[in-house]
């Protein structure tokens, strides 16, 4: 009875009693990301992993699409793979007794901050069903602080408020023409004029830009207050 009231309460975590063992799983990356399309090159990766115990770490070379990790049998594990380690990361996860998700961009903000979680209190990140919690939310739009009051205070249901909202971000002056977005799921920025302010609608986050010469790179930032910072830079070579 014990174990159906705790189930009925805390729908968002893994109640499992499998016997924790290594298995090895294979991760495959997309065969399109835009990082690639936009530079006509193959790029290398870093993989961040959750394994079910700690964070790990590793290099994928360019023109790999595959490697294999080993992770705990049982227990929730997650990944993360930045392209040349510094453009936003494609997520995936494995519950327990299921396959590996697909690797996709809508919910790495809440996978990267769990990993972030993991480093420091691995049991806590380890215990989500991030099945169901992205049932019921989209990534972006959970507020990653209330998130984590109530993971912390082992009160995080169906009920509890955890989305957060969107915050206009007014850009002027920037150049012309196309910014290609380094996610699949965030639309481009197109300029018309180069005197045109643009206001987009954006949840909590970092968001990067590449100006279709690729030869500038915009980086927008912004806060859980709805505070923005912006950054325009010479983009540099990452390949």
């Amino acid at each position: 009875m014990k174990k159906i009231m705790l189930f009925l309460s805390f729908p968002f975590l893994i109640l499992s009693c499998s016997l924790v063992t290594d298995e090895d799983v294979v991760l495959s990356l997309p065969l399109s990301i835009p990082l690639e399309e936009m530079s006509n090159e193959s790029i290398y990766y870093t993989l961040r992993y959750f394994d079910g115990k700690r964070v790990q770490s590793l290099h994928i070379p360019s023109h790999s699409r595959r490697v294999e990790v080993s992770v705990k049998r049982g227990l929730l594990s997650f990944f993360l793979i930045y392209p040349a380690e510094m453009f936003t990361p494609l997520s995936a996860y494995k519950e327990p007794g299921k396959d590996v998700s697909t690797f996709c961009y809508r919910d790495s903000s809440l996978i990267e901050f769990l990993m972030d979680i993991a480093e420091e209190a691995p049991t806590l990140a380890g215990n989500i069903s991030l099945s169901l919690l992205l049932e019921r939310y989209e990534a972006d739009e959970i507020d990653k602080m209330e998130f984590l009051s109530m993971l912390e205070k082992g009160k995080l249901t169906l009920s509890s408020r955890i989305r957060g909202e969107k915050y206009p971000v007014k850009l002027e002056n920037l150049i012309y023409g196309r910014w290609h977005s380094d996610r699949d799921d965030i639309p481009d920025i197109i300029v018309r004029e180069s005197a045109e302010s643009i206001t987009l609608s954006l949840y909590e986050g970092v968001y990067i830009f590449i100006h279709e010469n690729m030869d500038k790179m915009l980086t927008l930032a912004v806060s859980g207050s709805g505070e923005y910072i912006s950054k325009v830079e010479e983009f540099r070579s990452w390949y």
